[in-house]
């Protein structure tokens, strides 16, 4: 008699266990989310891990930072790289030096943009060269039209060339021109350091003390570099070599799509970044980017206007306004086969347009 009694006790048992079992298998589970900023951002968090996924296995990749209404909204980091890290961002160099030139028209250091080059380089090449290319107006470095011939994108070898000229301004303007001044595109790095030359010279800093004491420090970022070119002191590389980290890239693309403020402090005249950001040239050379501003290329993707900051082999600063979108990448480029950094160049750029840019959609 006993043994009956327990036996339908642990009968009784058992089957209240199986019905425990199946009970929590039938309960949700509860996993945590790996980007919660990014849901509560509006942002697909599928397709936003799977498109930083992507990123991270491109071989050097460093850094992506994605946000919007100046709140981050999703941060990775690889081969040693930190929020803090300085990067030399190359190309994005240019974009910040367009943003300078604003600042110090501003300021009164430069008239305007109508300002003839002639002024500056009296006692170089361009005294015994023709009148037009002493014509050139610092707009037309603003937007890649001075007409002189370079090389660069289409493959050729100038920037190369002329970083090791060590005659930096010359080797410029001693190019034959292309086309007309102000009727074409061409991508020139060279004239773009010409602006960092004329910036120094009227403000009587180098382009990256300018840098600090009216763009960075009203910011409240205290830790960047800039390259110098070989024996060209005082002048900083205008057109690459300009060192800060992922956070400060972020702040800056916040400060462009805030219209220049920064904590209620207007760092960049409102009217210059709308300006910037403007279509004044066209490119014909970028898909999502067929346009150009002041040193900023601009675009459309997913029938939103964007513009962006770009550096070789894959430093990005991708403002979209209709979404108060900031997207920020870096990658290593040194030690880097020029194919092999074309390549990562091409693989984060599409990432970031065909994969981020709808996640927020």
């Amino acid at each position: 008699m006993m043994r009956k009694v327990v036996f339908k006790i642990l009968l009784c048992l058992f089957f209240l266990a199986l019905f425990w079992i199946s009970c929590k298998k039938s309960e949700p589970l509860n996993v945590t989310s790996r980007y919660p900023e990014a849901i509560a951002q509006d942002i697909d968090e599928e397709m936003l891990i799977q498109a930083i996924d992507s990123l991270a296995v491109i071989p050097g990749f460093k850094s992506i930072i994605l946000g919007r209404n100046g709140i981050i909204a999703a941060e990775e980091y690889y081969n040693g790289s930190a929020p803090d890290s300085l990067h030399d961002v190359r190309s994005v160099t240019k974009s910040v030096m367009g943003v300078l030139i604003g600042i110090a028209i501003q300021e009164g250091f430069i008239d305007s943009i109508g300002q003839t080059i002639g002024k500056w380089f009296k006692g170089t090449i361009v005294d015994t060269l023709e009148k037009a290319k002493r014509e050139i107006t610092i707009e037309q470095l603003l937007t890649m039209s001075c007409g002189l011939e370079w090389h660069e994108l289409d493959g050729g070898n100038s920037y190369n060339q002329w970083y090791n000229s060590g005659d930096y301004v010359n080797w410029v303007l001693n190019k034959p021109f292309i086309h007309q001044p102000g009727q074409g595109f061409n991508y020139n790095t060279g004239s773009t350091h010409l602006l960092s030359v004329i910036l120094t010279q009227e403000s009587g800093k180098s382009a990256l003390d300018f840098a600090r004491t009216h763009l960075f420090e009203p910011m409240q970022i205290f830790n960047s570099d800039w390259t110098i070119l070989p024996n060209d002191e005082p002048y900083n590389n205008g057109g690459a070599g300009l060192k800060i980290s992922p956070r400060t890239m972020f702040a800056l693309g916040n400060l462009m799509l805030n219209s220049g403020e920064w904590n209620q402090v207007q760092v960049v005249p409102p009217e210059w970044v709308y300006t910037s950001t403007a279509s004044h040239n066209t490119t014909n050379y970028m898909h999502y980017g067929s346009h150009y501003g002041y040193l900023w290329w601009v675009g459309q993707a997913h029938g939103h206007e964007h513009f962006y900051a770009m550096g070789w082999g894959g430093q990005f600063i991708v403002c979209v306004p209709d979404f108060d979108l900031v997207v920020v990448a870096t990658c290593e480029w040194r030690g880097v086969s020029r194919t092999a950094a074309e390549q990562h160049w091409y693989d984060i750029y599409i990432i970031i347009m065909e994969n981020i840019l709808p996640a927020v959609e």
